[in-house]
Order: structure tokens, then sequence, then C-alpha cells
């Protein structure tokens, strides 16, 4: 190996403020201490200058020496906070387990098993914190031969309100470097390991991977506080947040999260999260991760640091906020370089699931994306076609895309396109509404019966599941031609609803029928009524309700069908309905939202149709669930067989 003793370089006298600690308010180290991010089954990036780093009695002398380094040990001395540094150049990927030995005074630590190859930062919300073990497309992987190759760090899943010296300890969770066993990876983020192990296994080297996620978590507090108190934007997005765990925590994830790992050297991050920033600022949100984006690129000493986003999947959120948010992540991607947008409008395996539960092709997307972009393979095309621009021909609009190398395809009847037209109400506004759609080639051609003036098109921007694809497999990202934020879109399509007469046997005195329509009692015991906002495509279908009683667990009963087609029911959008859709078949409508209205005139909050397929004389259970807002029977025509 050729000497890389000159290339062993002793930090400067005066360590730059961002090493410091003191913002902390801890108590100074008073012997040698070791950072979980730098310990024993660690990777450390390839073809690259890395920090071996730690803390020690402020003024004490720290030697550090490697056995890849020919040459006496680099001794340097901890600042005034304990903290020391030492830059190693690190030589090119090895599966060779190399030591590292750190001296200070009597004190000797030695770190083992240490390889070099690519690390990754994998950070974001609950849905890259989502664990292999609850991936259904994954799991399996903790039965196989685990690749000792992929090692693993997760920082703990903590907030704190002060900058921490390491990650957080808590009781349970391994928060130190872990060669890949069956123990760690259960707990370890689907989305990083899938990406990992496509890396590891294409370019044949270790990779290593550090999950800092949290469920539920505002972009907010991932950033530094000092950046959040000199950006007048950010600060005041800061205070649009209504969260009662997360208001006024800014910082919070960083401080137990980032800044713990502030010294290691990262090849690039993949980022799952948004969804939390739906509720506050969906449109500040770009300006948010940007700033995230570039203060970590300064974090970690790498200016042209990937970045890769993944995009929300369509949920249940109300008008066009996550249809703005997932645009501000679009433009994030598009404006910033060394940035991809992962699209996922075909990843929503349970419609009004915030957490798809498969996650194999999210996280085959980022790893093509590191692949493509950062490494410079040729895996074909990586990027989802984008909206490019719009021509208007008549009464149609013909739509322009990037990123569609042959044609576009779809699957089944295309969906998700709405056209607008001048508001005759407000000329300031675009009314929209569904449009019909067909492909031609690169292009799509939109038109809406009765329409004669378009002037805007959109796709997807709301919670429709589109279903246009590149030829490729990549699903189109949403868009919009317009930047009416005033302007509400159409609600999804939804199928024509079954008219099928149905036999419903329940619990007696349990249910009482009523008419489903705008005024109709939603609760016989409560005051609320059915408001105007439901799918007028069930208006006049009949109803079977029943008391609101907190901590009940519903009736539940039997339905048979007198023909084939679908059966539905009325209930809340909660975790039962992944339970009764995995157990019993039912499916969410999305846009088949309903909402109650109280005597004041509020609207509370939503509740969503499902339906059921089912053959003439079938008889299915209707599910029984722990909610006190019960589950509705909703049919053309019911016949009720009351049971004691």
């Amino acid at each position: 190996m050729k000497k890389l003793t000159n290339l062993l370089v002793v930090v400067a006298a005066v360590l730059l403020s961002t090493f410091v600690v003191s913002a902390q308010e801890q108590t100074l180290p008073k012997s040698l201490m070791i950072p979980s991010a730098i310990g024993d089954n660690m990777v450390l990036q390839q073809n690259s200058t890395v920090n071996i780093w730690g803390y020690a009695k402020p003024k004490s002398k720290v030697s550090v020496s490697c056995d890849w380094i020919q040459g006496k040990p680099v001794t340097v001395k901890a600042d005034a906070e304990g903290v020391w540094i030492v830059p190693v150049a690190v030589p090119a990927a090895s599966f060779d387990p190399h030591t590292v030995t750190i001296k200070a005074g009597k004190e000797v630590r030695t770190l083992q098993n240490i390889l070099f190859g690519e690390v990754w930062l994998c950070a974001g919300q609950s849905n890259m914190e989502w664990s292999v073990k609850k991936t259904r497309d994954m799991a399996e992987e903790l039965k196989g031969e685990m690749n000792t190759a992929i090692r693993l760090l997760c920082t703990g899943r903590i907030s704190k309100d002060t900058p921490q010296m390491d990650i957080p300890v808590q009781e349970g969770k391994n928060t130190k470097w872990a060669v890949c066993n069956p123990t760690d990876l259960a707990e370890f983020s689907a989305v990083a390991y899938g990406f990992g192990k496509e890396l590891q296994q294409t370019l044949g080297v270790p990779i290593g991977l550090v999950d800092a996620s949290y469920g539920g978590t505002f972009v907010e507090g991932w950033i530094k506080k000092e950046i959040i108190d000199a950006d007048a934007k950010i600060a005041k997005d800061c205070t649009k947040i209504k969260h009662k765990t997360w208001a006024g925590k800014e910082s919070h994830l960083y401080n137990a999260n980032i800044y713990p790992i502030r010294h290691n050297s990262f090849a690039g991050v993949i980022w799952y999260q948004g969804c939390a920033n739906v509720a506050s600022s969906p449109r500040g949100y770009a300006h948010s991760l940007e700033v995230l984006i570039n203060s970590w690129r300064e974090e970690f000493r790498n200016p042209e640091m990937p970045f890769y986003i993944v995009q929300l999947v369509p949920h249940t959120y109300s008008g066009i906020k996550g249809a703005q948010l997932r645009e501000s992540q679009a433009k994030v991607a598009l404006r910033v370089a060394h940035c991809e947008i992962v699209g996922t409008m075909d990843q929503l395996d349970i419609p009004g699931d915030i957490h798809p539960r498969y996650k194999a092709d999210v996280a085959h997307r980022l790893a093509q994306c590191a692949l493509g972009e950062h490494y410079g393979k040729n895996v074909g095309t990586f990027r989802s076609p984008a909206y490019k621009n719009m021509v208007v021909e008549g009464d149609k609009i013909r739509i322009n895309f990037d990123n569609v190398p042959t044609t576009l395809v779809a699957e089944g009847r295309i969906n998700g396109f709405q056209i607008g037209v001048t508001d005759p109400n407000n000329e300031k506004k675009l009314r929209f509404c569904l449009a019909e759609a067909k492909i031609e080639g690169k292009q799509v051609v939109v038109w809406a019966e009765g329409v004669t003036a378009p002037k805007a098109v959109r796709y997807c921007f709301n919670e429709d599941v589109g279903n246009i694809f590149s030829k490729e497999g990549l699903p189109c990202l949403p868009f919009r031609s317009d930047k009416n934020n005033s302007s509400q879109s159409a609600r999804p399509y939804i199928e024509p609803a079954s008219e099928i007469a149905i036999t419903f046997e329940g619990k007696k005195g349990y249910y009482v029928m009523s008419e489903f329509k705008e005024g109709a009692h939603m609760w016989p015991n409560l005051k609320q009524k059915l408001s105007d906002v439901y799918p007028k495509e069930f208006e006049g279908f009949k109803m079977l309700t029943a008391n609101s009683l907190k901590k009940h667990k519903t009736a539940g009963g039997k339905i048979t069908a007198h023909a084939d087609g679908r059966i539905y029911c009325l209930a809340r959008n909660t975790s039962d309905i992944r339970k009764y859709h995995d157990k019993h078949g039912w499916k969410l409508i999305i846009p088949a939202e309903v909402r109650a209205v109280k005597p004041d005139g509020n609207k509370i909050g939503a509740q969503y149709i499902c339906y059921r397929e089912v053959k003439a004389g079938e008889t299915v259970s209707l599910p029984r669930v722990k909610d006190h807002y019960s589950l509705f029977v909703v049919a053309k025509e019911i016949n009720l067989v009351e049971v004691e």
C-alpha cells in the first residue's frame, strides 16, 4: 500500500465553532469518550478524508493511529469543550477488517472490524422509520443469510431540547454500529435496508447505513436552531405547527439525531418526510427542505452531497394541501443540484393508509437514483415522467413530459386528470372538473364534456391515485400547469355506486334506518347531522346508524347480497381500516369523504365509505371495531332483520 502518512492531517489549532458543544449545557468530559457514531463495526466512507473524533478532558492530548496508515500516531489537543478531531484519509473500498487505536493519557480504546465503503444517511419520519419486520415484501429477509457487508446504525428515534454529545441511550434500543443481524435488522428502516442492499450488490463494496428517522416529525425539527433563528420564513412556519407533541420543538430532532453524528462523512442522504408538514405549511416546505439540504451539506462537509426525496403517497389530506406538499418536494428536486424525486403514486396498497406496507419498490427507486445519478451506473431511466408544458388545441389540452424515453402507458382507465376553466363567479380563480384522457406516444391529450375554452390542466393534484407510467415502469409525478392556490381541484373520480339490495341481520334495537342525504342524523343520540360534504353518488341510499358510545365495541352484523356487486359501509379513517381491509377484504374509497355538521355549523372529522366485492347470495360479516362512532351500513335498499 502506498504510504498515506502525508495524508493524515492534524486538525487546525483552532477548531471551527461548529465543532463545539457549549450549547449542550452538559458536564465537560473528564475522560476519553468515543461517540456511538465512531465504533466497532463501522463503515468509513471510501476514497475520502473522514474524521475520527470524540471527547476527552479539555486541553488534554489525544493520539490516533490507524492500521492502514504507516507512521507515528497523530496527536491533537482537545479544545476547551473537550472535543478532539483527527481527519483520516480512507483508501478505496475494502472488505478487510481494520482497527483504529485511540489514546488519551493512560486510557486506550481500540475500534475493531472497520470496513471501507459507501455510507448513507437515511432520514425522515414514519415511512422511513417503518421497520423491516413490519414490511410485507421485505420481512422474509430476516429468515435468510445476513449480508455482513452491510453495517447498521440507528440514532434511537428520540428528541432533545439541546444538542447531545452522543446518541441518547434508550432502554431496549441498540444505538451502536452493528454487523447486519436478524435482531437489529428487524427494527431497522426497511427503505434504508432495501436501498443499501441493492447498492451493496451492485457496487460490490461494504455499505454503512445510518437510520435517523422519527415518526410524525416536522422538517423544522431536523434543522439546526441557529439556522432557523436566522431564517424568517422558517421561523414563521414554526409558529404554524399546532401538533401537541411538536409545537415549539423545532431543532429537537437535529439535536438528538444529527448533532451526535455531525463529524461523520456520508456519500449521500435519502429522505422520506413531509406528511406532518401538510397541516402546517405545505407551500413553505420547499424553502425549509432546501435550507435543510444546504445546511446538512455544510454540516457534513460535502457541498454536492446527493439528496434523494421520496414523494408522499396519496392520503386523505383535505383540499390540495397534500398536493402542494408534493409539489414542494418536486420543486426542490428540480432546482437543487444532485437532488432527485422518487414518485410513489402507485404505492398505495391500502387507500387511506399513510403507511404503505410494501417498501421494496421505493427502496429500489432510491437505489436506482443513487446508482444512476451519483455512481454513474447504466441503470436506464431512473426519473419519473414529469410535466414539461401544455398546449391548448381548441377544446383540448396536449401535455408534454420530460423523462419519457419511449412512450407512456396506462393501467386501466386513465384517471387523475382535470381541466380548469375561468370561474364565472371570480375571474381570478379557476374551476376544475374531471377530464377524459388518452395517451399519444410521449404525450397525453385531455378534454372534458362541455368545456370549450380550457385554461389549465392538473394531474393528481389532490389525493387521486394516478395510473400513468413510463413504459419503463415509473409513475408520472403529480402536477398542475397553473399556479392558482385559491383554486381547489375537483374531487377525484368515483366509480358508479353499486345499486344492489342487501339483507342485514343485526342486534335488536341497535341500528336505526335512515336515508343517506344532507340533514340525516349520523348518530341517533347526538345532534350531528350529515353535512353537504358527502359523495352524491350515494345520495338516497339507505343507511343503518347506531348510537355513539365512547369506548364501545360495535355490534357488527351480517350482510347478505341480493346480487353481484359491491356492499358498502361507512367508517372512520383509523387503524381499524387496515385491520378489516386485511381480515375481511374491505377497501376504502379515498374521495368518498363524509362529514357531519354540529348545530353551531362546524363540520367534524371525516368518515369514509368502504366497499367489498360480493356475489349474489354471499353473506359477509360487518367487522366489529373499538370505535364509538361505529360502522354504518349503506346500500340502495336494506332489509333489516333484527335478532336477539
